[in-house]
């Protein structure tokens, strides 16, 4: 029999079912207006990330910008070569982050498939999240400029065995590895990953080693101590005031100039004068203030040196000074009296009128070298006096010759000062005063391009020789007058270089 159900038993059966159908409803609602959401306002989807940094919810424009500031500008990396660590900017190494390509990939999950790939995209990013793979540039030539500026603060030379010096006595010194950049492998592994290198915030410098040169001196040793037996001396010679200084060179000093080189022949032990500059600079306070030494002539000495003793020359040169102007001053009487022409004394002082000198003024000198532009030939030296009106003519400090001359007359003096000989002429002309004087040594400038010299009795252009009786007195017009057998001599004698002192 058909039994008909009442309106209270459908309720039963419906309520439950429109339960179901809400909660299947609601979430399908809250998902399509989430989704709807994000395709219209064109933003990046949720839980969508790069590097671990959250771009959901941001337009493309703001992703671009806070990826590039948060990648680009703010994030540093370390180096290491495993000895150094350097704090760099990705791009010191070359390496970028593109913002605007990483950003499109982020923007692009979800956006621009099908509507159920969208959905789907979406669900699984709000439950898992969604790491992009950023779009990295990179630059190798940029990070072998910085490798290399690095590699300068980095390399640590190799240090050949050698020789020291320790209490008295002479001991061997072991080699020192040395290292620097492998910078061919660092790129290579840079190259490969520099997407890596940003995500780990590390970049490893690989190192490869220096040998030493030199790895064992241990057999040298006896010879070098045999070094140390012979003396050697420093002998420091001033051509300006013709003194000479001489020093012994301790032990302990000498033991620090031994040089170890290592020839194809085999390592050859030597004396590096140059490592004696310390010491010399040492000895240099004796000179006074106004003194110092020049450079060492290294080839000299050791072309000079004996198995008895090494001597080591060097010359002593001059400062620059100042004058002091005194009442009565002119300035010819003051270059006579320090010996420099007067025209070097004006060009030291611009502006100065050399009429008009006040008592007290102070005057810049030149150096005494300026007056000694060539090397200086040891051993030979020309002493002229005006006064007695006498050249001397010295050999390894024996006077050797001594003869009469003629000086510059009061109206046309000859300057008093230590130079040198700078040229030789055999026949010098001087169309001034129509002169040929033979076996011409210019010694200085009386004034800039006009040079005074020694020479033999000159000649007019009629042939007419003068001064040959007047010998002894002052006669020329500044130049040192010679007879002629003397002056030809002594141009053969004196080559450029030979000091010359004119004495008052």
């Amino acid at each position: 029999m058909f039994t008909k159900k009442s309106p209270g038993n459908w309720l039963y059966i419906l309520l439950p079912l429109a339960c179901i159908c809400l909660i299947l409803v609601i979430p399908a609602v809250i998902i399509s207006g989430v989704y709807l959401y994000y395709q219209v306002s064109g933003l990046i989807y949720p839980g969508v990330s790069v590097g671990g940094m959250n771009l959901a919810g941001r337009s493309v424009s703001q992703a671009v910008l806070e990826l590039h500031v948060a990648w680009n500008v703010e994030y540093r990396l370390v180096a290491s070569d495993g000895i150094h660590s350097w704090t760099l900017a990705p791009a010191d190494l070359g390496i970028s982050l593109d913002a605007l390509q990483t950003v499109q990939k982020a923007y692009g999950y979800g956006h621009g498939g099908s509507l159920f790939a969208e959905m789907g995209q979406l669900l699984y990013s709000l439950k898992n999240g969604l790491e992009i793979d950023p779009v990295i540039q990179f630059n190798p030539e940029i990070a072998q400029l910085k490798l290399e500026e690095l590699n300068q603060q980095a390399t640590k030379p190799a240090i050949d065995a050698s020789l020291r010096f320790e209490d008295g006595e002479l001991v061997a010194l072991p080699a020192e590895l040395g290292y620097t950049f492998n910078l061919e492998e660092t790129l290579k592994i840079l190259a490969a990953s520099p997407g890596e290198v940003l995500r780990t915030g590390k970049q490893h410098i690989v190192l490869k080693p220096i040998p030493a040169r030199i790895n064992d001196v241990s057999a040298a040793l006896e010879e070098a101590r045999r070094l140390l037996v012979r003396p050697v001396s420093l002998h420091a010679y001033d051509p300006v005031t013709n003194e000479h200084f001489e020093w012994e060179v301790p032990r302990e000093v000498l033991g620090t100039w031994i040089r170890v080189d290592n020839l194809a022949e085999g390592i050859a032990l030597s004396l590096d004068l140059s490592r004696g500059i310390e010491h010399i600079a040492g000895l240099q306070e004796s000179l006074g203030e106004s003194r110092y030494f020049g450079d060492i002539d290294e080839a000299q000495a050791l072309a000079n040196q004996s198995p008895e003793r090494l001597v080591i020359p060097v010359i002593i040169r001059h400062k620059p000074t100042t004058y002091t102007i005194q009442p009565g001053d002119t300035l010819l009487k003051i270059s006579w009296n320090l010996g420099i022409p007067f025209w070097m004394i004006v060009r030291a002082n611009p502006g100065l009128d050399p009429d008009y000198l006040q008592a007290g003024q102070i005057l810049n000198i030149p150096s005494k070298d300026e007056l000694l532009p060539l090397p200086v030939v040891p051993g030979k030296r020309v002493i002229i006096s005006i006064s007695q009106q006498r050249l001397s003519i010295f050999q390894d400090g024996e006077l050797i010759s001594k003869n009469k001359i003629s000086t510059g007359v009061d109206r046309s003096p000859t300057q008093p000062g230590v130079f040198q000989v700078q040229t030789h002429e055999k026949k010098a002309y001087a169309s001034v005063w129509d002169l040929t004087m033979p076996n011409f040594l210019g010694i200085y400038e009386a004034w800039p391009g006009f040079m005074n010299g020694i020479h033999g009795l000159p000649t007019l252009a009629n042939g007419r020789r003068l001064w040959e009786n007047i010998l002894g007195r002052p006669a020329s017009y500044g130049c040192i007058i010679l007879d002629l057998k003397t002056a030809q001599w002594l141009y053969d004698w004196a080559e450029d270089g030979v000091i010359v002192e004119i004495q008052p």
